[in-house]
């Protein structure tokens, strides 16, 4: 994991100050004001875009986290939900069996495999992965009940998106007191395998690797404001389930709506950036349920016949779990030509 601090040196003047005045024998904490400005470019990982970066404004870091580091992550408030990982394009089914043992992958048909597969050509893939825009609204894997029988088996592909392919598994989760008991196995398997998780409410999720265990990969549950990630979305679609394809996307924006980051779009016709000032943030409708209100509209182009560049006449307005309130515009998608590298700038208007 890497972090990247870009401090201004308004902000470590101050740091500094506070240090030098506090004595051996004053007890009080030092507090180090936000970032007040900075220019970021995203630790994407390169043309094949394999990190996601989360990124905290009022300390002017990211941190770079591989995509496929992990798994599945246990949520850690009070309900019992468990996400998959959409940035690799992970997909799962239920089975309807509770017997981790009654399940193999000779047993799914071709139906069954084709829809686990994550493209424009399956129009079910949408019935296979959590919600993209607030996946603990609408996870793939049920709420996990305190009644051990109602927890059903699971296949689920670990995604092959931009990530070399795995072996499926099957998982069932069950409680554990106030946390998890996870049992997992290879497809095919004759025997699993069981961990315990613990809920840890310093933070929006306990994240699972089948290689690595319990593995960091959020930092803490406000300590970051906006991600950089490829990632599964979606856009309308007539003949899918409720007209919605699920498909992957490259250069996604999130924001931490489960850590207290709210955001909203704002168009330079209606206000430029350079003009926008803290009396401009009232009556803005900040969104703090969709957390792909960025999502990919900070671009336009890509494909077989365009290259993508960053729109020009929309920049957002980001409030951090502290009420700070940040705009951000972004700068380019590429460096040198090259992905997986966008860069943004941020400027402190509102500080709490």
């Amino acid at each position: 994991m890497k972090q990247y601090h870009f401090l201004t040196l308004t902000a470590l003047l101050a740091g500094v100050t506070l240090l030098s005045s506090c004595g051996d024998d004053d007890p009080e904490p030092v507090i180090v004001p936000p970032t007040e400005s900075g220019l970021i470019e995203v630790d994407g990982g390169g043309a094949e875009y394999p990190n996601t970066a989360f990124i905290d404004l009022s300390k002017g870091t990211q941190t770079a986290v591989a995509r496929e580091s992990w798994d599945l992550a246990f949520a850690t408030g009070s309900e019992f939900k468990v996400l998959i990982n959409g940035t690799t394009g992970a997909m799962a089914s239920a089975t309807g069996e509770t017997d981790i043992n009654a399940v193999s992958a000779a047993g799914m048909t071709s139906a069954d495999s084709a829809a686990l597969v994550l493209s424009h050509t399956n129009p079910i893939g949408i019935l296979h992965v959590d919600n993209p825009s607030d996946p603990l609204s609408s996870p793939i894997i049920s709420a996990v009940s305190a009644n051990d029988d109602n927890n059903e088996v699971y296949i689920l592909s670990r995604g092959a998106s931009a990530v070399d392919a795995k072996p499926l598994k099957k998982i069932r989760i069950i409680r554990n007191g106030e946390g998890y008991t996870l049992q997992h196995a290879d497809a095919d398997a004759t025997e699993f395998s069981s961990v315990d998780i613990s809920k840890d409410s310093d933070l929006n999720f306990v994240y699972f690797s089948f290689e690595d265990g319990i593995i960091d990969v959020e930092p803490g549950k406000a300590a970051w404001d906006i991600a950089w990630s490829a990632g599964t979305s979606t856009t309308p679609f007539p003949s899918a389930p409720n007209g919605t394809l699920a498909y992957f996307y490259q250069d996604l924006i999130f924001h931490n709506i489960y850590g207290g980051a709210a955001a909203v779009e704002v168009l330079e016709e209606t206000i430029a950036y350079e003009a926008f000032i803290e009396g401009d943030a009232i009556g803005l409708s900040f969104n703090t349920t969709d957390r792909l209100s960025i999502g990919s509209n900070w671009r336009a182009g890509g494909g077989p016949n365009s290259a993508p560049v960053v729109k020009e006449d929309v920049y957002y307005v980001i409030k951090d779990a502290e009420e700070n309130i940040y705009k951000v515009r972004f700068l380019s998608v590429t460096k040198d030509g090259e992905r997986g590298k966008p860069s943004l700038e941020f400027e402190l208007v509102s500080e709490e």
